[in-house]
């Protein structure tokens, strides 16, 4: 019985100063390195969207539009309320305010909305303050 062997070679961009960031980087650096794979690291830090747009740009050449202000929006309370079920709420409202600095990146009134953030104690401080922005996303149309 013979056995074939594929050998893949996966880059961890990290080494080669390029960061993974969407489906374009992501197929640049599959094609400068002629690797079979990559490891997207950073780049899905507040993006999980990341994967399926890689895979969408891989599959079709494509860029899928990003993510609404209202999407990351609904994405961050999920994932805190996951946080939450997982580490309690004292550890989860300390550890959510970092990944919320991720998915608030780039959105107007980021920094306000942070500054209030790292200010919450409980976890209904937290989904108050992410509810305000969303009824303020709703009526800008975001």
């Amino acid at each position: 019985m013979k056995l074939k062997v594929f050998l893949w070679i996966v880059v961890y961009a990290y080494l080669l100063y390029a960061i993974v960031v969407d489906g374009p980087s992501a197929a640049a650096l599959m094609e400068q390195t002629g690797c079979g794979a990559v490891m997207v690291g950073r780049g899905a830090q507040g993006n999980p969207w990341i994967f399926p747009q890689i895979r969408h740009y891989l599959a079709t050449g494509e860029v899928l539009p990003p993510p609404t202000a209202m999407e990351r929006y609904e994405q961050m309370l999920s994932h805190f309320e996951a946080l939450l079920a997982y580490k309690g709420e004292y550890i989860g409202v300390r550890e959510m305010r970092s990944h919320a600095s991720w998915y608030t990146h780039g959105l107007y009134g980021s920094a306000a909305l942070r500054e209030r953030i790292n200010r919450a104690g409980s976890a209904d401080e937290f989904r108050a303050i992410v509810r305000d922005m969303m009824d303020k996303a709703r009526r800008a149309g975001t």
